[in-house]
């Protein structure tokens, strides 16, 4: 059956590239109209819930790769399955995308997010910058030399990848990095820009992550892991600085 599944996957392969990322950004869309319409604790309630089910799935998947069952035949399945049916020009086209991925492009992006809300006086903001991207890429590299995984087989020679497989980090990298961004441009960027601001950053999460799947150089369960966790651990962030926005409300208030 999971032969079955793979096929199916590697098949539409390219179907799916377009297709995921639009519906990650419609439930991004969702979460945010959700988010702007409940109360302060329904809030606190949201962000538990996420946080909740998005470690609940990464420790799923942990233990289904730590007993090697059903999941990591399918990744097996599917690995082999997308190294006969990706053409070279998708691999080509892959190569290049997921690149925006990159753990040093990411570290000049997080860098630079930093230095300019610093710049703008936003210190509160900087910190929650440099502690949800910092601390999510150590958590990254501690998770992955906790497993030890090694990768598929990529000899395709469009992409070199070295390291270890589990949880994938540039899908990891991309949550926290690019997810901060989209929370930043919800809070600073003017009112008209920000639900297509959080759509797009959704939207390119998932390709980057489906990048490393039909590039071969991550099983899928690898991608899922690393955004399910990173997700966790910025949803805690998130929480954590807007708890202190609104005390910092409601002390202005008080003054």
């Amino acid at each position: 059956m999971t032969d079955a599944y793979a096929a199916w996957a590697a098949a539409h392969a390219l179907q799916l590239f377009f297709v995921l990322p639009v519906l990650a950004g419609g439930v991004a869309l969702l979460f945010m109209q959700c988010y702007r319409r409940l109360s302060a604790n329904g809030r606190t309630a949201l962000f538990a819930t996420t946080a909740c089910v998005s470690f609940a799935l990464f420790l799923v998947l942990a233990l289904a790769v730590e007993h090697r069952g059903m999941v990591v035949a399918f990744d097996g399945a599917l690995a082999n399955a997308l190294s006969m049916t990706m053409s070279t020009s998708m691999l080509w086209l892959l190569s290049w995308f997921t690149y925006l991925g990159d753990r040093n492009l990411l570290t000049v992006v997080s860098v630079l997010m930093t230095l300019g809300l610093l710049w703008r006086g936003r210190w509160q903001f900087a910190v929650f910058c440099a502690i949800a991207t910092g601390l999510g890429g150590a958590l990254n590299w501690l998770l992955k030399h906790t497993f030890e995984r090694v990768r598929p087989l990529h000899d395709h020679g469009y992409v070199i990848a070295t390291g270890w497989s589990f949880p994938s980090g540039h899908s990891s990298a991309a949550m926290a990095v690019y997810g901060t961004a989209c929370y930043l441009m919800w809070r600073l960027a003017p009112p008209a820009w920000r639900l297509p601001c959080v759509a797009v950053m959704a939207a390119l999460i998932m390709a980057i992550g489906l990048s490393r799947i039909l590039l071969q150089v991550h099983f899928a369960s690898d991608v899922v892991a690393g955004l399910s966790v990173s997700l966790c651990w910025l949803t805690l962030c998130v929480a954590a600085i807007e708890r202190l926005h609104a005390s910092g409300g409601m002390v202005q208030r008080v003054q």
